[in-house]
């Protein structure tokens, strides 16, 4: 056991793996992994021009770094660190370090969401990089409540970290509420109006920095069919929540849709069961002529369409949508759902890049492999390790304690988010609960919660 002493052996140790773990990552990885997604952001960021529906936030990102030195490979650096980083800071919020935390460290660095994913060019990964940092911030200001000028210092990064997380994703918003919450609790000092003060403050702080970054962010220039990102994204869910519902249940009968249009709602009804899939929305792409009947109705003939199937056949749209959140959220093959990428898919010439798949890249996608169908890659065990650790950090309710407890809620409420809203099964979307539930477990290893003891004031 160790004292209390900040420069203790267990803390250097524990600093010492985790500046291993960031140099190891990287020298495995640069220039790092870029899909198609990942290319045609790096490219919006270059060009500063829209032509996805991608938040522009991310490409805005990618374009920044890639100012500096062509390509990926800053930016990897710079996101790696900031996940690292808050790793290292989790130590400062203890009084003791403990030395399990130097194994549950190399086994974190260990795995493929730390080794690999981490250098994937996604914005999933840049996003549970802010809101893990974001929240770790929070527990910072915590630690330090009764210095107001560190105080503040840390929740402007927490401000900056969460409204950024906004922008990477659509529904990192999710986030911002139980990161809200922690603050309020924390500054609260046991006056509800006080916490609650505190607490809508610190959503509304976090909602206004979006729109303002996003307004500084966006590009001028931008193709017309991605003016408007959210409400195609929208009818997307609603035409794929119609076609499953069609499937699976034939009886189920589109009459909004058909008093609209008889002829493509009859050739929805016969192809139905032949393209949906709840792997993904992109099988109906397949079929041409399924697609052009799906956006051959006038605006909001979709949509009310769906708010019948939602309203008056709920059990038959719950059942929708837990088909396709299954496939997500406990995938029964997860080789079907991405569950990693490497190397440099071969779009990069289009883009002014070059493909890759080298050895490494082999040899990465090979150790990603033997966790496979294991603990290790399930999103399930890491949301019931994330429920278990919520509640032993807000049964021993530190202040810091409060707002790792918030992470883990972060983690399960970013996860349920997707029952609503998921449109395929890549591993990646609930990456960021992965990265909670890692982030926790080394929390709670550098000074374990211990219930059979008292609990500290």
């Amino acid at each position: 056991m160790t004292g209390s002493n900040p420069a203790s052996a267990a803390r250097k140790a524990l600093r010492l793996v985790l500046a291993v773990g960031f140099l190891a990552m990287l020298g495995a990885n640069l220039p790092g992994h870029m899909s198609l997604d990942s290319i045609s952001q790096l490219k919006e960021g270059h060009d500063h021009v829209r032509e996805t529906w991608a938040p522009a936030m991310y490409a805005w990102i990618l374009g920044f770094f890639d100012r500096f030195i062509p390509g990926s490979s800053l930016y990897v650096v710079a996101s790696g660190l900031l996940f690292f980083a808050s790793l290292a800071a989790l130590a400062d919020l203890r009084p003791r370090t403990s030395w399990l935390a130097v194994p549950v460290a190399i086994l974190v660095m260990a795995t493929p969401q730390v080794m690999i994913y981490q250098a994937i060019v996604w914005k999933d990964v840049m996003f549970a990089n802010c809101s893990v940092a974001g929240l770790v911030c929070i527990a910072q200001a915590a630690h330090v409540w009764t210095d107001r000028r560190r105080r503040w210092l840390w929740l402007a990064g927490a401000l900056m970290l969460l409204a950024a997380g906004c922008q990477v994703r659509q529904n990192g918003a999710v986030v911002a509420v139980p990161a809200s919450m922690a603050l309020g609790w924390i500054a609260s000092s046991g006056r509800w109006r006080r916490g609650l003060a505190w607490g809508l403050g610190a959503f509304v702080a976090v909602m206004a920095m979006a729109q303002v970054q996003m307004a500084l962010v966006t590009p001028a220039k931008g193709a017309p069919e991605v003016a408007n990102p959210t409400s195609i994204g929208v009818q997307i869910i609603q035409n794929y929540d119609l076609l499953a519902a069609v499937s699976l249940d034939p009886g189920y009968h589109l009459g909004v849709m058909a008093a609209a249009n008889p002829a493509a709602t009859k050739v929805i009804a016969e192809r139905a069961k032949l393209n949906y899939s709840g792997r993904r929305v992109d099988f109906y792409d397949r079929d041409e002529v399924l697609g052009r009947a799906l956006w051959s109705f006038p605006p909001g003939v979709a949509g009310r369409q769906w708010v019948d199937l939602v309203t008056r056949h709920t059990g038959l749209y719950l059942r929708v949508r837990w088909e396709d959140f299954r496939w997500l959220f406990a995938s029964p093959v997860i080789d079907w759902c991405l569950p990693v990428y490497v190397g440099v898919d071969a779009w990069a010439v289009k883009a002014g890049m070059q493909p890759r798949f080298v050895q490494s890249d082999v040899e990465l996608n090979n150790y990603a492999t033997w966790f496979f169908d294991t603990p290790v890659l399930s999103h399930v065990a890491y949301s019931a390790v994330s429920l278990v650790l919520a509640g032993l950090f807000l049964w021993r309710r530190q202040p810091a304690d409060i707002a790792m407890a918030a992470l883990q809620l972060a983690g399960l409420g970013f996860t349920a988010s997707f029952f609503v809203i998921t449109l395929a099964c890549d591993y990646r979307y609930l990456y960021f609960a992965d990265l909670a539930a890692l982030a926790g477990l080394l929390y709670a290893a550098i000074d374990p919660p211990r219930p059979w003891r008292r609990r500290l004031p």
